[in-house]
């Protein structure tokens, strides 16, 4: 018989859009999208001393116009003749604070100094005057004839000093401080006050009266510029530019231009390496995916996950790595980043063999993001050597990540594999310090500190993406499988209570799955959390399967006909999908439920409808499938039938289990039903062998006890006659 090959569970078409995705996402990575060199910036420091890529002589724009502004600047302002306007209006404002203070002064419903001190400052802040805080006091303590004095040579100062030029705030108080350097010393208390008034009042509104006349300094300057001869800069090839650490003047960037360090336009055989490494990594990794399938269902949702995952690493590293290299101080601070956690993740949701090459490829392509940044090939490496310790670092990390946390189930796993990443990256960087004639022990404790941070950083990461990622794409990871093989579940309690029956049989086709499957190197957590619930819709009409009906009691099947009786045995598949939906099973688990049948026939009922005689239609006796997808699912099949046929055997012998299981694989295998999943005929003979000898240790014989002997009589009496006559207590 040949058997029909299984259907991938990821598509020639997925294949192709994860890899077009990969690639794009690659490219975007490594492919300029702006001219050579553009990553330098004005006002940023040189990555690294940079040299002239050829010989030029040119007229610099950028220091030819610094020349200019700096002649500009030199030429002093002009100024328009002093503006009467001016003058006036402060001449009338000081006039109209005088009389105010009069006013303050004689009003006699103001007694108190601070009341006439608070009125005038209201009118202060009324007209927005900022006196000097002296001048309130001093001009509401003069006596009359002192005020009018001060007033009046105040108001003579203010017009003789704004009859002069006054161009700036600064002169102005220039002519103020020469004007009262001509007044004589104050020696009493009285002549303080007076002088302190007279400051104040010329102070506060003398101002400037002369504008600047824009268009004569214009003039001015513009003749200045174009006097200015143009700045010929000369550079010849191998002339240092600028040097590691300065600051990129606008000259610098010019003098990058023109001698060929910063390309104007886009480098072509930059593009084109950037664009091959890119698609020849994602279809690396595509063709990897079709050919070898490692992804369980659902497929299409893992392979999305992972790709998030590689994705975002390589985006971590793109922006990352530009801030750390070059490390010429020995800070190691590159391989602090967790790119194991690429292949972590990939381990966590597909097979061992597809997270190992995840880590390859991803640590090689990490390595050309270092390589190809800034637009300055290979400026971010002070030689090969470098390049080479980023690539094997990163490669090992994720191998020893990958191999930690494949088939995880437990939280301590993630961290043994932080401890296996930052050991696999420290060995490395070990070695390369000891290669590295200008080690020192500071660097080799920032190189210990990087790879400590890796191996938690990408457990951490890992662990996310199975909190963040897998819960809304609803991808089933192990900890959710863990979680429902525990015996707490609500739907394995109500077996455990409603079909006892159901209950033990599921736990032993579970061991028996469990088993089983380690043996062959399929998914054991799987298969024992899939063969736990592979019958719960029984919970709907437990008293019609023949493990939960008491012995001797009359079977309700008893007054059905086949057909009725298949309809309900078939019945339990559709209302366990139906029971696990309701509950939120992942589909991983679901998927057992219809599967663990298969398209089989419901062989009891249906060949007593045949001895009944007339036409049977075998579509009423059949299981709708599918048939089992996966190897974890055959297994279970197998083991379903292989334990319900023995136990129905009674007390069968070791020769009986042998021919039993061998019976129902050769059943299975002529049916068909194990045509649609991959497992092999080595791995069912490796199953068989499982299930012969779990079943042998469950089903062997026991030894019949002898009866209780004349002492052992004596003692169980005297036992129960203490237990009679003794008190309540």
């Amino acid at each position: 018989m040949l058997r029909r090959r299984p259907q991938p569970r990821f598509s020639r078409l997925a294949a192709v859009v994860f890899t077009l995705a990969m690639a794009g996402v690659a490219a975007l990575l490594v492919v300029p999208l702006v001219p050579s060199g553009a990553a330098l910036r004005e006002g940023e420091s040189a990555p690294q001393t940079i040299q002239a890529a050829h010989g030029a002589q040119y007229e610099s724009t950028e220091l030819t116009e610094q020349a200019r502004a700096d002649a500009a600047r030199a030429v002093p302002l002009s100024y328009l003749p002093p503006d009467p306007a001016v003058k006036q209006a402060q001449l009338v404002s000081f006039d109209r604070l005088v009389e105010r203070v009069r006013i303050i002064r004689q009003r006699a419903d103001l007694p108190a100094t601070e009341q006439r001190l608070a009125e005038l400052n209201a009118y202060f802040a009324a007209e927005k005057l900022q006196p000097a805080s002296s001048l309130g006091p001093s001009l509401l303590l003069l006596d009359p004839a002192a005020f009018d004095a001060v007033a009046l040579k105040s108001r003579n100062a203010l017009r003789d000093i704004m009859d002069a030029e006054l161009h700036t705030e600064d002169g102005a108080q220039a002519k103020i401080d020469e004007y009262l350097k001509k007044e004589p010393a104050a020696g009493t208390a009285a002549e303080l006050a007076a002088r302190t008034a007279l400051t104040g009042l010329i102070t506060l509104f003398v101002a400037p009266n002369s504008p600047v006349n824009d268009a004569a300094t214009e003039r001015a300057r513009q003749e200045a510029r174009d006097n200015v001869s143009p700045v010929i800069v000369t550079y010849t090839r191998g002339q240092v530019v600028v040097r590691e650490g300065e600051r990129l003047q606008p000259e610098d960037i010019e003098a990058l231009h023109r001698t060929g360090v910063i390309d104007d336009g886009f480098n072509v055989a930059d593009d084109a390496a950037g664009a091959a490494m890119s698609l020849g990594f994602a279809i690396f990794l595509g063709i990897f995916l079709y050919q070898f399938q490692p992804f369980e269902r659902p497929a299409a949702r893992r392979a999305l996950l992972v790709g998030l995952a590689i994705a975002g690493v390589l985006v971590a590293v793109r922006f990352v790595l530009p801030e750390v290299l070059p490390d010429r101080e020995g800070r190691y601070l590159a391989f602090a980043v967790p790119v194991a956690a690429a292949a972590m993740v990939t381990a966590s949701f597909a097979g061992l063999p597809f997270a190992v090459v995840t880590a390859v490829a991803v640590g090689i392509f990490a390595t050309f993001i270092g390589i190809t940044e800034p637009g300055l090939a290979g400026a971010s490496f002070s030689g090969t050597t470098h390049a080479h310790q980023l690539a094997v670092a990163y490669i090992a990390g994720g191998l020893a990540g990958a191999l930690s946390v494949h088939r995880a189930e437990r939280l301590s796993r993630y961290a043994v594999s932080a401890v296996a990443v930052a050991f696999a990256t420290w060995s490395v960087l070990s070695i390369f310090w000891l290669l590295d004639e200008t080690q020192t022990r500071e660097s080799f404790g920032w190189l210990s500190l990087a790879a400590g941070i890796n191996g938690l950083g990408a457990a951490v990461v890992t662990v996310g993406a199975h909190v963040v990622l897998s819960i809304p794409l609803g991808v089933t990871t192990r900890l959710q499988l863990l979680e429902l093989a525990h015996g707490g579940h609500p739907l394995l309690r109500r077996l455990q209570e409603e079909a006892p029956g159901t209950y033990h049989h599921s736990m032993m086709v579970g061991a028996l799955a469990e088993r089983a499957a380690n043996r062959i190197g399929a998914d054991a957590l799987a298969a024992r959390v899939g063969a736990y619930y592979h019958d719960i819709g029984k919970l709907s009409q437990p008293g019609f399967y023949i493990e939960n009906m008491l012995e001797g009691a009359p079977s309700p099947h008893d007054a059905l006909a086949p057909a009725a009786s298949a309809a309900t045995i078939r019945e339990h598949v559709t209302a366990g999908v139906e029971l696990a939906r309701k509950h939120r099973l992942p589909l991983l688990v679901r998927d057992f439920i219809p599967e663990h049948h298969g398209t089989r026939l419901v062989t009891f009922f249906y060949r007593r409808a045949v001895q009944a005689g007339g036409d049977v239609d075998p579509a009423l006796f059949r299981y709708a499938g599918p048939r089992p997808q996966t190897k974890e699912a055959a297994i279970v099949m197998l083991g379903d039938s292989c334990e319900a046929v023995v136990r129905a055997s009674g007390e069968p012998g070791r020769s009986r289990i042998d021919e039993t299981v061998d019976g129902v694989f050769a059943e299975r295998l002529a049916e068909g039903q194990l045509d649609e999943c991959d497992i092999t005929m080595r791995e069912l003979q490796e199953v068989a062998a499982s299930f012969k000898a779990t079943l042998k240790a469950v089903y062997h014989p026991r030894i019949p006890y002898p009866d209780p002997v004349p002492a052992e009589l004596a003692e169980i009496g005297q036992r129960d006659r203490l237990g009679r006559t003794s008190p309540p207590g």
